[in-house]
């Protein structure tokens, strides 16, 4: 039986653009990208946070990561977007492919 279960990281990211490109950058995973447009950006930020977040977990380092990051846990709501900024929703599916047996 496979189980799947996805999270998603609530993240910001902001945009500036430098000459003929955009440059995104994602300030709590210190992640920088660019693109042609400013849609092209914001994309290869997402994807960017993706891959730095999915090696953390294959890995096993993702709590590190955060930890030098300076990932705090937080009780109640987390803190408002910074102006200027746009929402960077980064979800990432975990699968478990193992044969699940209920007890009996």
């Amino acid at each position: 039986m496979e189980v799947t279960v996805q999270a998603e990281f609530k993240l910001f990211g902001v945009i500036k653009r430098q000459g003929k490109w955009y440059i995104a950058f994602c300030p709590p995973l210190d992640l920088t990208t660019q693109g042609r447009t400013e849609e092209e950006a914001k994309k290869n930020l997402l994807e960017a946070s993706q891959l730095f977040i999915t090696s953390c977990l294959e890995r096993g380092t993702l709590d590190q990561a955060l930890k030098e990051l300076g990932f705090v846990p937080v009780k109640g709501k987390a803190e408002k977007i910074p102006s200027g900024a746009f929402p960077l929703a980064v979800p990432i599916p975990f699968g478990v492919d193992k044969n699940l047996r209920s007890r009996v």
